[in-house]
């Protein structure tokens, strides 16, 4: 009963309040029963889907070298269905050039039934189409040059922009898989003046341009729920931890660096949920990092739960009715 109160309490005064309205948070949750933390972000989950956010649930269990943002920022794009974000992006830019997209056979680019139905001229509107996208995309603050560069082309070549009409298929997979941070030869991507990969080192840059993108495309923001993170702590058969010290600290410096930079983001929620034994665990867990332990272990200590707290234990809200002491302001 908690967990749902809990998501009642989050969906309206973060997804349907602060992260709407442009603010950004990374939240934690723990429970002592990992599948009441997995249930929680589940449910979570649906009510931001509910509330019009792009949403992705993610695994760390099976995610390879979870500690890496970068293959965080790629399981995350993965859940997500970029044709259909592509697909709205386009109505909402033909939308805005003043047509009706659902006149356009799915068959047919924009431009080229346009200019068929419409007698609109074939270069006039091409370039028309290509200023609007520059505009919104590629002179968009809060989208990577390099991915604007990317997004600018598969929807180029959706609506019909270059001359010889629709972006060939394998140029538009090609594309998609740079966006999905897949290891595509950057001697492949060259031609479309894309070359950089995805990597941990620009991750939180290409979330930032996910995050737009989404919005662009009609979402409020996005949603991202990492669970099982208590994998950190995991042995392997010969006893060996999975992680070693260098590999955790690089996760940790990761979630501190989300937490000190947060007001650079914008539309963007992000829960972390684990087993209670990241908290206790001095030696390997959360409070052995101190950089990511000063900035959450105030959130730790009270006997009622604060509905407001950055780190919530889940196992906590069945003994106490909520407090909430200091509201978020947008």
């Amino acid at each position: 009963m908690m967990a749902l109160s809990l998501i009642d309490f989050w969906t309206r005064e973060y997804l349907d309040g602060y992260i709407q309205a442009g603010g950004s948070k990374v939240k934690l949750v723990t429970s002592r029963d990992c599948l009441q933390t997995s249930r929680f972000l589940q449910e979570l989950k649906r009510a931001a889907a509910q509330s019009g956010y792009a949403t992705a649930y993610l695994d760390a269990r099976a995610i390879a070298k979870v500690n890496v943002l970068g293959n965080i920022y790629q399981a995350a794009v993965r859940e997500l269905d970029l044709d259909s974000l592509v697909a709205e992006y386009c109505r909402k830019v033909i939308r805005s050039l003043g047509y009706d997209p659902t006149e356009v056979p799915e068959e047919r680019t924009f431009i080229d039934w346009t200019c068929e139905t419409k007698g609109r001229e074939p270069a006039s509107l091409r370039r028309e189409v290509k200023e609007h996208l520059e505009k919104e995309l590629f002179r968009n603050p809060s989208i990577n040059r390099t991915f604007a560069t990317a997004v600018l082309q598969i929807v180029g070549g959706a609506l019909g922009t270059a001359k010889e009409g629709k972006l060939p298929a394998e140029d538009t997979a090609l594309l998609y898989g740079w966006m999905q941070a897949d290891a595509v030869p950057l001697r492949d991507l060259r031609r479309f003046h894309v070359f950089s990969r995805i990597d941990r080192y620009n991750a939180r840059l290409m979330l930032r341009s996910l995050v737009e993108f989404a919005r662009l495309g009609g979402k409020r923001g996005l949603f991202l729920a990492v669970d099982g993170l208590e994998v950190l702590l995991a042995r392997k058969e010969n006893g060996r931890p999975l992680y070693s010290k260098a590999a955790r600290e690089e996760f940790y410096e990761s979630v501190r660096q989300l937490i000190d930079e947060i007001d650079n983001l914008h539309h963007l929620m992000i829960v972390l949920g684990f087993g209670r034994e990241l908290m206790d665990d001095r030696q390997a867990g959360l409070e052995s990092y101190k950089a990511l332990w000063l900035r959450i272990q105030k959130e730790v200590r009270g006997s009622r739960l604060n509905y407001f707290s950055d780190l919530i234990n889940l196992d906590a809200g069945l003994l106490s009715e909520p407090v909430a002491v200091q509201k978020e302001v947008s």
